[in-house]
């Protein structure tokens, strides 16, 4: 008897870290809960209305772009542009409004052909190159290309100054908190309904899971790959726009980098680097966390210029538990 209480002890012991693995979503959601209680805890003023907007604002374009690199990610890809598309869909979304005089509607449109035609592209490139290679190599070097293509025609199209709106009316919508959370609701229930519930999301799981077994099944690995890649184009554009409308105005520098908190947020919270795993929920999630860790660097009284310090440490640790949860899943 003794010794059948022990194990049974021993295995509800087991299961509690067992239940964190398998759920990465759980784990991050006790992480920002006790990472806010220590923030507010050493600064008050984290509890603050007006503190809580900021860290919502600044949320609302990481989890857009987690949300598109989900997808990529998924499907067993990456996509390191998401920065640079974001940077150079705010230029031209306030060079068409404040230059053209567009209304927003047309500038909106016209932003998003453009981000959906750079979708295009990487598709086209990684579809030419995989198979034979794996997902990973060409979407890693036609985004990185693209990382430096697209901010740099950000930066020449005003030679580095940033594009003032002062018709602010017309961009009212992106400005206010309303909007900004109706755009991330929005999204995040279109991108779930995708991964979820479509036949588009269970042929981009399968791919991530082993590209050559959906090429046998029959899964048409091109078309469903070319979807994730423009979504996440499309995801990061409006992420952009959404910058735009806050600060008023289009700056080339304005996601600079991003792309790595978009990845950090997927991967913390359980979208897989290697594929086939994770969802939309995961990355509003690890989006939360990296919000909330940047603003409470600056509330404990750390220098801000120690925020890319805090991220990437949360990239590297991500990184990591993927690939314990991983070899763990493995051996379960």
């Amino acid at each position: 008897m003794e010794k059948s209480e022990k194990s049974q002890q021993q295995s509800q012991t087991a299961t509690a870290p067992l239940i964190l693995i398998r759920s990465p979503e759980l784990g991050t959601l006790i992480a920002v809960l006790g990472l806010s209680l220590i923030i507010g805890f050493v600064n008050p003023r984290f509890w603050l209305p007006s503190n809580w907007l900021t860290i919502m604002r600044w949320f609302a374009g990481f989890a857009l772009l987690a949300m598109g690199e989900s997808m990529v990610l998924i499907i067993g890809g990456i996509d390191l542009s998401v920065g640079s598309m974001a940077s150079l869909s705010s230029m031209i979304f306030a060079y068409l409004i404040a230059e053209m005089s567009w209304d927003t509607w047309q500038a909106f449109i016209v932003t998003m052909v453009i981000a959906i035609l750079v979708g295009l592209y990487h598709a086209a490139v990684v579809v030419r190159f995989s198979p034979p290679l794996p997902t990973t190599v060409p979407a890693f070097i036609v985004t990185l290309g693209s990382l430096i293509l697209l901010r740099g025609i950000a930066i020449g199209m005003t030679k580095g100054f940033p594009i003032k709106i002062y018709d602010e009316s017309k961009i009212a919508f992106l400005a206010s908190s309303q909007g900004i959370a109706l755009l991330v609701t929005i999204a995040g229930i279109i991108t779930l309904l995708i991964q979820l519930r479509t036949v588009v999301g269970r042929y981009m799981y399968a791919i991530g899971g082993s590209l050559e077994a959906a090429r046998v099944a029959g899964i048409p690995i091109h078309k469903a790959r070319a979807f994730a890649f423009i979504y996440s184009s499309i995801l990061a554009s409006i992420t952009g726009m959404l910058y735009a409308g806050l600060v008023a105005s289009g700056y080339a520098d304005i996601a600079t980098g991003q792309e790595l908190y978009a990845i950090a947020s997927c991967a913390i919270a359980g979208v897989s680097l290697a594929g086939g795993e994770g969802n939309a929920i995961s990355a509003i999630l690890g989006a939360l966390l990296i919000s909330i860790v940047r603003n409470g660097i600056v509330l404990m009284g750390v220098s801000p210029y120690w925020q890319d310090v805090g991220t990437a440490l949360i990239l590297v640790i991500a990184v990591i538990v993927d690939l314990t949860r991983r070899t763990l899943f493995a051996k379960v």
